[in-house]
């Protein structure tokens, strides 16, 4: 117990740091990199496995109530869920196939190429013998689509708009839902659906959210704390890399980031042409990541927010599943193989 309550202290003061400096994912991040210290410098730390179900539930809790149904058309909505299929089916095999030439397993490149959904890859790298270069290659990814959309919204590209009200879930209805997701995803997980808890949370949340008929948030301090407990555990399983590779995997992420980007735009350019709307609309609905950041400047645009909203919870539940399915494929957890990409 005071291993766990050590680990949580040092996650909490890192993630409130990190918030507090205004740094991307911040919860999350700094959770990560202060546990992660402190374990390279010889504190005794952990957390137990059981507790990631849990917070991929109330994750997937988090991303569900985002979700809205007020959409400007059928056939509109068809047409740009098509693009955002072509858009990932694009970016991921590229993104892979550069990864793998770089030396990564399987695993790593298939989680690495991701465009987005980084607590969701940060919670399935957690079967990595060491995860950093996902999480390392997704931070450069969140850092560097916030810095496109701070510029932005900096340089006054956009105009801004008033953003719409939310409805605060009080703490009963947000543990509720936690609880719903929590039985559903350990159902899913008996019947091997890869990623079910996040699953479980986003489905039984955003069906909450269709009955209330209107933008929700869970109660204070949710995604906080989880984001928290997640980057705690991620980062009782990092392992430091030479200074050389570190600054490789910085640089691969840029590159990965910037060919996910490009391939977006491209998307988006002829979806945007085909119906008529923003280009800079449609990119925001097909970024590879940054969720928050881009559900922001979709809000403060006034750039259809569901519409935006609605493709990037997809992109999220498209991504956790296929993940999921992938690394079962790729066998996570085998003897060697992680070994074998790192050499």
């Amino acid at each position: 117990m005071r291993l766990w309550l050590r680990t949580c202290v040092l996650g909490a003061a890192g993630g409130g740091l990190a918030h507090w400096a205004g740094f991307p994912s911040s919860w999350l991040l700094g959770a990560m990199l202060l546990v992660a210290l402190a374990a390279i410098l010889g504190v005794e730390l952990g957390l137990p496995r059981g507790l990631l179900p849990s917070i991929q539930a109330c994750l997937g809790v988090a991303v569900g109530l985002r979700l809205e149904f007020s959409f400007p058309g059928p056939a509109s909505l068809l047409f740009s869920v098509a693009g955002l299929l072509l858009c990932l089916a694009t970016q991921i095999p590229l993104s892979q196939f550069l990864l793998r030439r770089c030396g990564w397993s399987r695993q790593e490149a298939m989680m690495g190429a991701s465009p987005g959904a980084l607590s969701v890859m940060a919670a399935l790298a957690t079967r990595l013998d060491n995860p950093i270069r996902v999480i390392l290659s997704q931070t450069v990814r969140v850092i560097a689509l916030v810095a496109t959309v701070s510029t932005a919204m900096l340089l006054e590209w956009v105009p801004v708009v008033q953003a719409p009200a939310t409805r605060e879930l009080s703490l009963l209805e947000t543990l509720l839902l936690v609880l719903a997701a929590c039985v559903v995803g350990k159902g899913g997980a008996w019947l091997r659906v890869p990623a079910s808890h996040i699953l479980a949370g986003v489905l039984t949340a955003g069906a909450y959210a269709g009955w209330l008929g209107m933008p929700s948030v869970p109660v204070p301090g949710l995604i906080p704390l989880s984001m928290m407990l997640l980057g705690a555990l991620v980062g009782c399983r990092l392992r430091p890399l030479p200074a050389r590779d570190m600054a490789g995997l910085l640089l691969i992420g840029l590159l990965v980031s910037l060919l996910n980007s490009v391939i977006a735009l491209a998307w988006a350019v002829v979806v945007a042409w085909w119906l008529e709307v923003p280009v800079f609309q449609v990119w925001l609905a097909y970024a590879p990541g940054a969720v928050e950041a881009m559900i922001y400047l979709a809000l403060v645009t006034g750039l259809e927010p569901s519409w935006v909203i609605f493709h990037h919870v997809l992109r999220i539940l498209l991504l956790g599943i296929s993940a999921g399915w992938l690394m079962c494929q790729a066998g996570a957890g085998e003897p060697g193989e992680n070994e074998r990409g790192q050499a």
